[in-house]
């Protein structure tokens, strides 16, 4: 690799900082920021639920699109106004007067943020600079999911309780704001941009036309194939159970009588133990068939919920949001591995965009879904096993994922 591949290994520290901020503050962070309009709004918990289920399909809407625009548009330029569309949001946020406001901004302006500051773009700048280290680079790259879940969730709640929320919120607001400049100045869309080529080689190296890369140029190639709907049906699984955890974790141990700053702790688990969760199963990507990598990632965060049925104890609250957390970590890069391996990097933002949509009902439907089941029997416990069931009958699908 040469030496000058400085700038591949710059592109991953991008990837990872857009990632932290929008997993951390929109995903990670979501079960913390609605604990106030909970407090000044008292709504039901399917309500407080629907700004997730907004930016979901927001961000479901936008995916197809925005996918096209990252193969084609600067994406130091599509970057920057992601970061100030979530820092409005907040600003937004802190200005509500009703409960219905709260879903309408996390729809306008945080979808935005929600599809661009996570595996779309990040993955897709990573995949261009990277081919025998893919795994490694994606791993590392999705770590900022982590970063910023670890982060964000007691930073909020620090802020929340040091002062007044809306005060908070407007803070965080310009604290995301700032960082558009690192992004803006360290962003570089192509190694061609810098006279390289993947893994830092000056001449091309002779694996990087893909098989995919010709076979699945075209949106009608990509629909039409087993593998894309496959994938399609386990991540949607995956990514809806995960996010309907981490959307209700905090309101599921307040119901348990743990307190708010205990409950973000558990949020704060999953994303450390994200990190060695992307690590591992980004090295593993590299080294094993990636299906069954991504088979591991479905059981480990099975058997993390299952640390939640019932009524468990603080511990197994802790010992779940850990499993979660290393399961979760994995899911990007084993993701993102096996869409660039099957459809080639060339195709990276179209497959994904065209994805999205399809894990949108699942996703939407998920952290509502569990709210409302405990509004209806006062307990998570079926929602927590529904889920947990889904992702264990999925696993018969990983075979059907072609191998190239």
């Amino acid at each position: 690799m040469s030496d000058r591949f400085v700038w591949g290994w710059t592109q991953v520290l991008v990837a990872f900082l857009i990632q932290g901020i929008g997993s951390g503050s929109l995903m990670y962070a979501y079960s913390v920021v609605v604990v106030p309009f909970a407090e000044t709004f008292a709504p039901s918990r399917m309500t407080l639920m629907l700004g997730m289920t907004f930016m979901i399909l927001g961000s479901g809407l936008l995916s197809p699109w925005l996918g096209v625009a990252i193969d084609r548009k600067p994406l130091r330029l599509l970057l920057g106004g992601a970061i100030l569309a979530v820092a409005s949001g907040f600003l937004l946020l802190s200005l509500t007067t009703a409960i219905w406001q709260m879903p309408a901004i996390y729809l306008l302006c945080m979808s935005f943020g929600l599809v661009l500051l996570g595996p779309l773009a990040a993955s897709t700048l990573v995949s261009r600079w990277f081919l025998r280290r893919r795994g490694l680079a994606l791993g590392i790259a999705a770590m900022g999911t982590s970063f910023g879940g670890f982060l964000f969730p007691p930073l909020i709640q620090w802020l929340v309780d040091a002062m007044e929320w809306r005060l908070a919120f407007r803070l965080l607001a310009l604290v995301i704001a700032a960082l558009v400049l690192p992004v803006w100045l360290l962003t570089v869309d192509r190694p061609g941009d810098r006279g390289l080529y993947p893994d830092g080689a000056r001449i091309p190296p002779a694996a990087a036309g893909e098989a995919g890369d010709l076979v699945f140029s075209s949106t009608h190639a990509i629909v039409r194939n087993r593998s894309f709907w496959v994938v399609a049906a386990i991540v949607s699984v995956l990514f809806g159970a995960f996010t309907a955890t981490l959307g209700n974790l905090v309101p599921f141990a307040l119901d348990a009588g743990v307190s708010a700053d205990l409950g973000a702790l558990l949020i704060s688990n999953i994303a450390l133990m994200a990190i060695p969760g992307t690590l591992v199963f980004g090295w593993l990507a590299d080294r094993m068939d990636v299906r069954l990598a991504l088979a591991m990632v479905v059981a480990v965060v099975a058997a993390g919920l299952a640390c939640l049925f019932g009524e468990p104890s603080y511990v197994r609250m802790v010992a779940g949001s850990l499993l979660v957390g290393l399961g979760g970590g994995g899911m990007i890069p084993v993701w993102s591995a096996l869409l660039a391996g099957v459809f080639g990097p060339a195709n990276y933002g179209r497959v994904m965009g065209l994805m999205n949509p399809v894990l949108m009902p699942f996703n939407l439907l998920a952290p509502p879904l569990a709210g409302w089941v405990q509004d209806v029997a006062g307990s998570y416990h079926w929602a927590f096993v529904l889920f947990a069931g889904l992702m264990l009958a999925s696993l018969a699908l990983v075979p059907l994922i072609e191998k190239r």
